[in-house]
């Protein structure tokens, strides 16, 4: 095992804690900005979207919101990567590898569950459905295209940038 293994571990729990309160802090701030402060509760948000909102994108830009907070974070966090700025490369590589599997994974694994598990609270599908009038089928379809365009582009950069840090590979087993 290498000796840096438990000190990543470390910090990516620690990550994904403050980037639970980047994701929740950045959809209570949308929602209170929009003067949608029905579904403000605490510092706490999600409760209770305005369905009749006569404006249904803000409903969606609150609930995509966290997600695009958490990835800001990890954009950075790969740019001091590649800039060799970011202290051991380590550090934030793992800030963004968590940050990916803290909000857009994490979020489409909670969408598949809640959805399939025949409950019908699913905000960005919901919600999009409301602004778009799109079907969907046809969301889902859409979300799942994003989803796997991004995770592809996000691991590539992050691999560029550990590339470009000079950082040695990671050991392969039995090499």
């Amino acid at each position: 095992m290498l000796p840096d293994m438990r000190r990543i571990a470390l910090y990516a729990v620690v990550f994904a804690a403050l980037l639970y309160a980047v994701h929740r802090l950045a959809m209570v701030a949308v929602a209170w900005l929009l003067g949608n402060q029905d579904m403000i509760v605490g510092l706490d948000c999600c409760v209770d979207y305005r369905r009749e909102s006569t404006d249904p994108w803000s409903n969606v830009l609150v609930a995509v919101s966290g997600v695009l907070a958490t990835q800001a974070v990890a954009w950075v966090a790969i740019g001091l990567l590649a800039s060799r700025r970011g202290g051991p490369p380590h550090v934030p590589a793992t800030l963004a590898g968590t940050a990916f599997v803290m909000s857009p994974l994490l979020q489409l694994i909670v969408y598949v569950v809640w959805h399939w598990a025949e409950r019908d609270y699913v905000a960005v599908i919901d919600y999009l459905m409301d602004a778009t009038g799109l079907p969907e089928m046809a969301l889902i379809v859409a979300m799942l295209g994003l989803f796997a365009g991004y995770a592809v582009l996000f691991w590539w950069a992050l691999w560029r940038a550990w590339q470009r840090s000079g950082a040695p590979a990671a050991p392969v087993a039995g090499a």
